[in-house]
């Protein structure tokens, strides 16, 4: 009876301790749920900075034919006509520029471009003259479709709308169009290879150079449609950049609200993580009921 009365503690004795032991390690679970809100924290930094620039390209008129050119003339032009800063001078030990001028650049490689009959050009311009033009029709073309694209998001339009854009818009274009963007600058390389010289092209597939170029042109296309999206803009006004971030905000802080009640629910307890999911979206519900009610006024 005793082993049998003993046995019965023993159980019981474990069946308490178990029930006694902290099933959520408090400190543990703070210590990751902080890391994670860091790491969502840039996430919406980069969320507001790319999008703000995607905006910016979506809103400036007619200047985005200066951003994208693809008029002809400047294809074919030896020289472009480009603002350059003057020398700074030191004054009161404070330097002041000397202001802006207008100069003009070697329109490389597009001066390269020979016009007439391509059997008269002699072997090194025939070669020279098709790798311009290779060059000029791939660049054309993606510059027209990545201007096209951004002409969907018009201001005053439902595609115009800034959350839209932040949120889809431009993760969309930086994913998808790198993709589409890596196809079309190889394929209207190709075509334009093809429609430059016929006969510099077959050779150039048979010794590779044509295809080395080729493939570099797609890769700098993708490339070059991440930089134009996310770089591009702040460098050339990161003060209107930084303007349509700040006009934002709240957008910003709702993802950010997103992404920390996500990161709850995976770290923390599930009762403080499901307080926090309520407080969130009746803070959302708030932030629609203001929105609509001020655009009902």
């Amino acid at each position: 009876m005793s082993g049998l009365f003993g046995q019965d503690n023993d159980t019981s004795n474990t069946e308490v301790a178990e029930e006694s032991e902290p099933t959520w390690d408090d400190s543990t679970s703070w210590v990751k749920f902080v890391k994670s809100l860091f790491i969502y924290f840039l996430l919406t930094m980069l969320f507001g900075i790319f999008g703000s620039s995607f905006i910016y390209l979506t809103t400036r008129g007619s200047d985005l034919d200066l951003i994208l050119p693809t008029d002809e003339q400047f294809y074919t032009a030896p020289q472009f006509e480009i603002l350059k800063s003057g020398p700074f001078t030191d004054v009161n030990c404070k330097e002041e520029p000397s202001g802006m001028f207008a100069g003009l650049e070697d329109n490389f490689p597009y001066n390269l471009i020979k016009l007439g009959d391509i059997k008269q050009l002699s072997i090194v311009e025939r070669l020279c003259n098709w790798f311009a033009r290779t060059v000029a029709g791939s660049f054309k073309t993606n510059r027209g479709l990545l201007k096209g694209w951004l002409d969907n998001f018009q201001p005053n339009t439902p595609l115009g709308n800034h959350v839209f854009q932040i949120y889809f818009a431009a993760p969309f274009t930086l994913i998808v169009g790198g993709i589409v963007a890596f196809i079309t600058g190889g394929w209207s390389a190709f075509g334009s290879g093809v429609s430059a010289d016929m006969k510099v092209t077959v050779w150039g597939g048979f010794l590779l150079y044509a295809w080395g170029l080729f493939f570099a042109l797609a890769f700098i296309m993708s490339l070059r449609l991440v930089a134009t999206i996310c770089f591009l803009p702040m460098s050339q006004n990161w003060k209107e950049v930084s303007n349509i971030m700040s006009c934002n905000v709240k957008p910003l802080v709702i993802l950010f609200g997103f992404f920390a009640c996500g990161s709850a629910y995976d770290t923390l307890d599930p009762t403080i993580a499901g307080v926090m999911g309520i407080v969130y979206f009746i803070l959302i519900a708030i932030t629609i009921i203001k929105y609509l009610s001020s655009q009902m006024k």
